[in-house]
């Protein structure tokens, strides 16, 4: 009787030692993530700009690429490929009218067809163009370019007094081109002399500049990108009397006059 407890113990204690072995070996069971699979979100091809663009460059087919944009971010003015899927080939020869970088999208507002004048295409409506004949000496040392805001300076001789003038005629107008040469298409960085400055103006400023032709030299003043906001103001066309202030220079023994003007009350 003695021996068969002795045997249930050890056999008892046996069995707890293999337990005990067995549980710290078992490893635990790896969680389980389960994954749920959101909407699925449409996508549409939209027609980019694969390189940068500058105003007036003819759109070519290494211009152009299509890219992936999620349906709900694509506008009604973007070139979508399901809706035209030939546009690249459409819009090859198009101008650029305002300039695009690089992975923007290409929208038909923002080119112009070839088919007629390159400059009345740019220009806005209400606008004229008309070229003046400049130099560098009176364009900025040579450093006014196209894009670029200018101030128009008329120097002619004063009808009373025969003394030389020099007054501010038009303010802030834009310059289109330089001889044949557009914004985005210059090569270097000044005006080779005796060539065309084409100017964006308003109709009632044509005449002014023609005017000012007939009466005296004409010089282009550069302005600070700061000032040269398209809603800037502009010197009224009604100008003031002036008055004019006569200074005395002596330089190398010899004397000179110059005038200066000052508006008058």
């Amino acid at each position: 009787m003695r021996n068969a407890r002795m045997l249930v113990l050890v056999g008892a204690l046996v069995a707890g030692v293999l337990a005990a072995v067995l549980i710290v070996s078992t490893p635990e069971p790896e969680p389980q993530v389960i994954v749920k699979e959101g909407p699925k979100q449409e996508i549409e091809e939209v027609l980019i700009a694969a390189v940068d663009l500058n105003l007036g460059k003819p759109l070519g087919p290494d211009d152009m690429e299509w890219q992936e944009w999620p349906k709900q971010f694509v506008g009604p003015s973007l070139i979508v490929k399901s809706q035209s899927p030939e546009a690249m080939e459409d819009l090859e020869g198009s101008l650029v009218r305002f300039t695009m970088f690089a992975g923007d999208p290409i929208r038909e507002q923002r080119l112009v067809s070839s088919d007629g004048g390159y400059l009345s295409a740019l220009l806005p409506k209400g606008k004229r163009a008309l070229g003046v004949s400049v130099k560098p000496i009176t364009t900025a040392g040579g450093f006014i370019l196209p894009g670029d805001k200018v101030d128009v300076l008329l120097t002619h001789n004063s009808e009373e007094t025969d003394e030389l003038l020099t007054e501010i005629i038009l303010e802030n107008i834009r310059v289109l081109a330089i001889d044949t040469t557009t914004q985005g298409q210059q090569e270097s960085g000044s005006v080779i002399p005796n060539r065309t400055a084409t100017l964006e103006l308003k109709p009632e400023e044509t005449e002014v500049i023609a005017l000012a032709q007939e009466r005296g030299t004409i010089t282009l003043a550069l302005r600070s990108v700061a000032d040269s906001a398209d809603n800037a103001p502009r010197l009224s066309l009604k100008r003031e009397k002036k008055t004019t202030n006569t200074i005395t220079f002596i330089r190398y023994g010899r004397t000179a006059q110059s005038a200066t003007t000052s508006a008058g009350n």
